[in-house]
């Protein structure tokens, strides 16, 4: 079975990451600024992405520096993982999908396996296996688990 190919952010994101985590920050920081402008997407050094996280679509995606995204997550073009009240970021667990343009806002749990909705906007935790939709974000559908 073949590897899937990671994204050119994805990659950036790995270079930075172990510059940071090899005490070089200054490299890391200018790896992070190149992708702001060459890229259009700010996913810092300092954010925790699992194995296997894909970004679909890079441009315009904001992460907070204190998110942690959980392996198998797919994230599409201009999502905002930030922060609210000068708070830490969320975590999110693995195999979730988020939409185009979702906000994904204040220091909350996503759980595993959670479809976020294109524009939804997520200010509450979010149990495992469920849909959530919306402004305020609401869940939709909820699965069983077997």
């Amino acid at each position: 079975m073949n590897k899937p190919k990671e994204s050119i952010a994805i990659k950036f994101y790995r270079l930075e990451r172990w510059f940071y985590v090899h005490k070089m920050k200054i490299i890391a920081k200018i790896i992070y600024h190149f992708m702001q402008i060459i890229l259009g997407c700010t996913i810092p050094y300092t954010a925790i992405l699992e194995k296997g996280v894909d970004i679909a679509h890079f441009h315009g995606i904001v992460i907070h520096h204190k998110s942690k995204i959980g392996r198998g997550t797919i994230i599409y073009q201009n999502v905002c993982i930030g922060g609210r009240n000068g708070k830490g970021g969320a975590i999110i667990g693995e195999n979730c999908v988020l939409g185009a343009g979702c906000c994904i806002l204040g220091e909350i749990k996503v759980g595993d396996c959670v479809n976020v909705g294109a524009n939804a906007v997520v200010l509450k935790d979010t149990p495992s296996n469920c849909t959530v939709v919306g402004i305020p974000a609401k869940i939709v559908k909820k699965e069983k688990n077997n």
